[in-house]
């Protein structure tokens, strides 16, 4: 029996290797477990199945709800691959205990995986999820099947949570724009949903990368430059007042500018807080991931508001946004959750937010760029992955003094190894939570720089493995 091992974000595996319909089954069970020692009214309410475009997604979903329903457990099932967050905003508007996506969000196509969501709609805590592991991985043969089994409802998860986005922007003002938005789902779960919120309006939209492909058109589902080239030549080829991209399963994001300049999830973090602070009049705590731009914590400190860095993945910011009293949370991937809405990253919400925010501004989005890196200082960032033929072991990367000639002043450990340098500049190495791959971050003033330490990052890990 393999053993089942969640991850940054739930469990992945390649399909037919680890990730099979045997141990979806064991992850259900456990799930079921979970739910049976929750109230009885929240048991009664029962779980949400969802799940994305990916090969054989709907299969996986379908036999972790057969397994569901046979420990006694009604099930609401989505009846059409859906975004991510539609489950998380279904638990909360149905008051489930828990939720399942069938996703490997922004991982390649070889992968799928489990994403657990509790009864906050946010992702799992490690409590959670060494609880669901332990079910998991315990020796329990599969349950007999019952003669009645609990409901199995099937349904529309994507028009009450297009419902609640269009509840949470200013729609009155965005309907009035005329934007022509060009939007990428990436072959993802996503298509159709931008559209669908901004209904009624005036805004024009053009989809490309629409269509079902499990195979993502021969790259991975990842909202990041290197995989939006077909994006970017859509851009160049008609006019448009912004680009956006959404992953695989819609809970992250990408942008471009009219003239297909990439804008990476760390300017658009940003941007969207200027928002938030500047034009909502909002304030509170800010989270961000430890891999993510210091012109968060620059921005933070303009407007004295509290910062807290977490290591990489949302679950880590889902558990402070249940705390209360913060305003956003941003990580590197694309993932952005924010006030008043819900603990969880939301790609489409996100796209949304930056609309609202070209429309209040009334200025191009590259200006609001350069209006931003003017008040608060360019930031080049890079990120190489190097790819493994396993998952990466713990690998202990030694401090130097200096790097580049410059005086390194703080390090960090709890997840992967960050350098900061005297210069406000940074290095981080750490193993991936979601695939056999070494990223090495880091972000400067200048891009030149910027690669320099990308170089010195990965000889310093090789060196170190």
């Amino acid at each position: 029996m393999q053993r089942i091992v969640f991850g940054t974000d739930g469990f992945r595996g390649l399909i037919a290797d680890n990730f099979t319909f045997e141990n979806v089954r064991r992850i259900a069970r456990a799930v079921a477990a979970h739910v049976r020692r929750q109230p009885l009214a929240e048991k009664r309410r029962g779980v949400v199945i969802g799940y994305d475009r990916r090969f054989l997604s709907r299969e996986f979903a379908a036999a972790a709800a057969e397994e569901i329903r046979q420990q006694g457990i009604p099930v609401l099932f989505s009846d059409a691959p859906v975004p991510t967050p539609a489950v998380s905003a279904c638990i909360r508007t149905r008051g489930l205990p828990a939720g399942l996506v069938i996703t490997a969000s922004h991982n390649p196509p070889a992968f799928n995986g489990v994403k657990i969501k509790d009864r906050h709609g946010a992702s799992a805590t490690q409590e959670l999820t060494a609880e669901i592991e332990a079910l998991a991985n315990a020796a329990v043969a599969p349950t007999a099947r019952r003669a009645r089994p609990a409901r199995l409802t099937e349904a529309s998860l994507v028009d009450s949570y297009v419902e609640q986005v269009r509840a949470y922007i200013d729609f009155d003002t965005l309907k009035r724009q005329r934007f022509h938005i060009l939007v990428d789902p990436m072959f993802g779960a996503g298509s159709g949903v931008l559209a669908k919120a901004l209904a009624g309006s005036r805004c024009r939209i053009t989809e490309i990368n629409a269509e079902d492909n499990p195979l993502f058109g021969g790259v991975n589902p990842e909202p990041i430059a290197v995989n939006l080239r077909r994006l970017s030549a859509a851009v160049r080829a008609a006019p448009c007042d912004i680009a956006l991209a959404f992953d695989g399963d819609a809970d992250r994001i990408g942008a471009m500018c009219p003239d297909g300049r990439f804008i990476n999830s760390h300017y658009a973090i940003c941007l969207i807080l200027l928002h938030l602070i500047e034009h909502r009049r909002w304030r509170g705590r800010v989270l961000k991931s430890l891999n993510t731009t210091s012109m968060v914590d620059r921005i933070a400190a303009h407007y004295r508001l509290p910062l807290v860095e977490l290591p990489v993945g949302f679950k880590y910011i889902a558990a402070e946004m249940l705390k209360g009293d913060v305003l956003l949370g941003g990580e590197e991937s694309g993932g952005i959750g924010v006030k008043d809405y819900m603990p969880e990253r939301d790609g489409i919400l996100a796209g949304l937010l930056l609309l609202e925010l070209m429309a209040v501004r009334r200025m191009p989005i590259s200006e609001i760029i350069r209006d931003m890196d003017k008040r608060f200082g360019r930031c080049e960032y890079q990120r190489n992955d190097v790819h493994l033929r396993a998952a990466a072991g713990k690998t202990v990367i030694p401090r130097p003094p200096r790097i580049l000639n410059k005086r390194v002043v703080a390090v960090s450990s709890y997840d992967g190894t960050k350098f900061v340098l005297d210069d406000g500049s940074w290095l981080i190495i750490r193993a991936s939570g979601t695939e056999p791959i070494v990223r090495i971050y880091a972000e400067s003033s200048r891009r030149r720089f910027t690669a320099q330490l990308i170089e010195f990052g990965l000889t310093l890990w090789k060196n170190a493995a």
